[in-house]
């Protein structure tokens, strides 16, 4: 049998960029993780809502206050988080086959890349990484917390997101193969595309369409059947 490992997720409340998970949306994840993994594992939550009733263990953030929304995933680099082999999974990811190929990957640090669009001019966007799904060894990264924590308020102002400070400071990472992971905008999109079936080699489907459609997957029948 292969090694446990953690998976962990990010559950923060407050009001940042329209951004409105709540407990469901935990066990939503939960529930579609513990379908598709081949392999003991341990479920954390990292939340400033010490008092939610969420599966697994959960994990206090120190900055959740300061850092809003996808900001507090910096905190996945804490040094001081669980050991072993760690699988971060946004809440709006559906898992849709198995989890062995991402948990078996090799690297540090190792994310989707992004999928660049030319036609953006933002400054504060960096096209590198995608972060809703990352793969790591605690501790292993530690740099990138301790670089955020020194001047956080400037990175927060300079910068859209975390994945963007992670593709500024470490350009170079392991990148997951494209085909594994299926944007649940495209699919909404491209209905008729996607009527029947994902793409064979999908192993995610993650993202949050302003349709509100990542809650709503009975909408799609395979996603609904696949992911849980």
């Amino acid at each position: 049998m292969n090694s446990k490992v953690n998976v962990i997720t990010l559950y923060w409340v407050g009001d940042f960029r329209n951004r409105d998970f709540t407990p469901r949306d935990v066990d939503r994840l939960y529930f579609t993780v513990e379908k598709h993994i081949d392999r003991p594992f341990d479920f954390y939550v990292l939340t400033n809502d010490m008092k939610a009733d969420v599966p697994g263990t959960k994990i206090e953030l120190l900055h959740g206050d300061d850092w809003p929304g996808w900001w507090s995933k910096m905190e996945l680099h804490r040094p001081d988080l669980p050991a072993g082999r760690t699988l971060y999974l946004d809440l709006d990811s559906h898992v849709i086959r198995s989890l062995a190929p991402i948990l078996d990957y090799d690297g540090d640090l190792v994310m989707f890349g992004a999928r660049s669009n030319a036609k953006k001019q933002d400054p504060t966007i960096v096209h590198r990484y995608q972060a809703a799904t990352m793969l790591f060894t605690p501790g292993k990264m530690a740099w990138l917390y301790e670089k955020f924590l020194q001047d956080w308020d400037y990175y927060v102002t300079h910068y859209r997101s975390d994945q963007d400070v992670m593709g500024d400071w470490a350009p170079a990472l392991p990148t997951f193969p494209d085909k594994w992971l299926l944007k649940l905008g495209d699919v909404h999109k491209n209905r008729a595309k996607y009527r029947n079936a994902p793409p064979e080699d999908t192993i995610i489907v993650t993202g949050q369409p302003k349709s509100g459609l990542f809650r709503r997957t009975y909408e799609i029948k395979w996603l609904e059947k696949m992911a849980r």
